[in-house]
């Protein structure tokens, strides 16, 4: 079993081997996964302390390093019709405003929003559609990482 509680220091490039993980274990700091040699590796990280996009830990017992990578979501990318240019801010503020007032999560990227589906796609789709803002909406998949630029987390409330 490999066990790391911090991120390393000092990196030595040519012995890192990556890992993946989803958002979720990287939001909590916590990944356990086996390692293609049937090894346990556990990151452990201080309450409260996350795991992002690229962190590497290390050097285990062989000297090794490992890249933390997280897989793609599911989400929802959504944008502002700019065909309809009237009132473009006032469109943003009440997508802001509706997509906070339900707690969602949000990636925010250049001209798009980016909604994880951990509610459902179904039910996320409805959510933006009862909005009636002239928005554009469509599923792809897409790295979330709590280390992103932009990314707000919601209460993750389920209903």
């Amino acid at each position: 079993m490999i066990l790391f509680e911090k991120l390393a220091s000092q990196v030595n490039v040519e012995k890192t081997k990556e890992v993946t993980t989803n958002r979720q274990d990287a939001m909590r700091g916590r990944v356990r996964t086996k390692l293609s040699d049937g090894e346990d590796l556990i990151i452990n990280l201080p309450r409260g302390q996350s795991i992002g996009q690229g962190d590497i830990f290390g050097p285990s017992e062989k000297g090794d390093y490992y890249k933390i990578l997280i897989e793609p979501e599911l989400v929802i990318k959504v944008t502002l019709d700019k065909t309809q240019n009237n009132d473009l801010l006032e469109k943003a503020v009440k997508l802001g405003y509706n997509l906070g007032n339900r707690h969602l999560e949000v990636l925010m990227e250049d001209d798009a929003v980016f909604v994880p589906v951990t509610l459902g796609e179904e039910k996320v789709r409805k959510m933006l559609e009862s909005m009636k803002l002239p928005i554009r909406f469509e599923t792809v998949q897409k790295v979330i990482s709590t280390s992103s630029a932009g990314y707000h987390p919601g209460e993750q409330e389920e209903e």
